[in-house]
């Protein structure tokens, strides 16, 4: 009887073991196919500025070429390009906070994302805001629901909305 306690005793750890493992290396690869996404996003951001200042150029060229003014042209692009930029640097500002580091709001060095002092300048920090998109927030919540549950005691791996292991009836915690 004592041998079988002993037993499931180490069962129970070797199951909590495996199910942190687990998790730590989902989330990791998560980040990482998270940070794999964000500069695909960013290189077709900055091809497609890339595209407006061709356009931009050709634009210029006609315009001049026809006696107008062409400084009054381009505000529309160029606002087109300020709006690309932006989406850029908050994608690489999601890429640091991904790796636990962020860029200070005073000098730009990169910092820790817990500093609230910069190590070059230091000036105040604030906290880190990043920006979701719908499609962020959906792709979240659907990783919430589908993340899987193993099982501490007997190592079965239980659906996300389990609140009990079907082979051995361990509760799970909330």
């Amino acid at each position: 009887m004592e041998f079988m306690k002993k037993v499931n005793e180490i069962s129970k750890i070797v199951g909590k073991t495996a199910s942190d493992t687990y998790n730590t290396v989902a989330d990791k690869s998560g980040r990482a196919i998270e940070d794999a996404k964000l500069k695909m996003a960013i290189a077709e951001k900055e091809d497609e500025i890339e595209s407006i200042y061709i356009e931009m150029g050709k634009t210029v060229y006609d315009t001049y070429k026809t006696g107008e003014d062409v400084g009054k042209v381009f505000t529309k692009e160029g606002k087109k390009i300020d709006k690309i930029l932006v989406d850029i640097a908050e994608k690489k500002k999601i890429i640091l906070y991904n790796k636990g580091l962020r860029v200070c709001d005073n000098c730009n060095d990169t910092i820790s994302i817990e500093s609230t002092f910069c190590k070059n300048c230091g000036s105040k920090q604030k906290p880190v805001k990043l920006k979701k998109d719908k499609k962020d927030k959906e792709n979240e919540k659907e990783k919430e629901e589908s993340k899987e549950k193993i099982c501490p005691q007997c190592g079965l791996v239980c659906e996300a909305k389990s609140k009990f292991c079907t082979k051995c009836g361990f509760g799970f915690e909330k």
